[in-house]
């Protein structure tokens, strides 16, 4: 495993402490307040990026471990039903994170060299590989983790 890899895993294995610092810093009362109008409250950010792995990048890694050039789907929060995550329980949900993100690393660091080299298919990129899904995992954690830390401390201007 390259040192790339190794930075973007580190960095991906920081997130469920740093939403569990940030959701633990909030007024309670800030949590399930509509604070946008029409978005995402802070509540539903938390448990969107905890549950993420779960309902797609760790089969996604499986794949790309699995087959020779997987093809993959689109991801969307908006793919489950209006306030699915205003029901999952957000302390719980944090909590199971820590150990849903290893399993994450652990599927991550279990790809051999070749794995690492493999393209997939997928319709929103020109090219796809296991470390272009993983730094867009990051990405994703970072673009969720910006709008509960605006919403929670901020103005709420992110939309």
């Amino acid at each position: 495993m390259n040192k790339n890899i190794t930075s973007i895993l580190n960095a991906l294995e920081e997130t469920p402490r740093i939403l569990s610092e940030l959701i633990s810093e909030i007024d309670k009362e800030m949590i399930q307040k509509d604070i946008v109008k029409g978005k995402w409250t802070i509540h539903e950010h938390a448990t969107h990026i905890a549950i993420t792995d779960l309902h797609g990048f760790q089969e996604r890694l499986l794949n790309f471990r699995e087959k020779e050039k997987p093809k993959f789907t689109s991801l969307s929060g908006d793919n489950f039903e209006k306030g699915f995550y205003l029901h999952l329980n957000l302390e719980e949900t944090i909590e199971d994170f820590y150990h849903v993100r290893q399993r994450t690393i652990e599927l991550a660091k279990s790809l051999t060299k070749e794995d690492w080299e493999k393209e997939g298919i997928h319709p929103e990129y020109k090219k796809y590989t296991p470390y272009i899904m993983l730094r867009h995992l990051l990405m994703h954690d970072h673009n969720h983790l910006y709008k509960i830390e605006d919403m929670g401390f901020g103005i709420g201007h992110v939309k």
